[in-house]
């Protein structure tokens, strides 16, 4: 696990929903991008999710962004899709995907082990990278400067 400062440079297409078809709806969401990437200019060929964070139980909805990174901000960007440059400080570490639920554990326990504050205003975020034996990702928790 690390703490780092990171800015993330995205075009994604914006989904709403409950949080609890989040597991669901992202992927389909990012399947429909997926099709669309070549209309993206100077992408990274990375994948990127960005969650609105559940603020307590009774915030049942939430929106969500799926999208690629890109290196400079597009000249244009495709229809119906947005240019987005998320910034901030971030407690992140990095598994494979079908072990995503343990890797937010750790990363929640070990920012309260290291006294560090959640940042509920800043999306939470995952970037996806291919591997030899599936995918990996790096999920990315929002957290405050001290």
């Amino acid at each position: 696990m690390i703490t780092l400062k990171r800015t993330f440079r995205i075009v994604a297409i914006k989904g709403h929903g409950a949080f609890e078809n989040f597991a669901t709806e992202v992927p389909d969401f990012a399947r429909q991008l997926l099709h669309r990437t070549r209309e993206i200019e100077n992408h990274a060929n990375i994948e990127i999710a960005l969650f609105e964070p559940k603020r307590g139980e009774d915030h049942l909805e939430g929106h969500y962004y799926v999208g690629v990174l890109v290196k400079d901000k597009p000249s244009q960007v495709p229809k119906g899709m947005e240019y987005l440059e998320v910034s901030g400080t971030y407690a992140s570490s990095r598994g494979p995907i079908d072990h995503v639920d343990v890797l937010y554990k750790e990363v929640g326990e070990w920012t309260y082990q290291q006294q560090l504050t959640r940042d509920w205003l800043t999306y939470i975020v995952e970037t996806y990278h291919p591997t030899e034996n599936g995918e990996d990702v790096e999920v990315f928790l929002p957290i405050l400067d001290s």
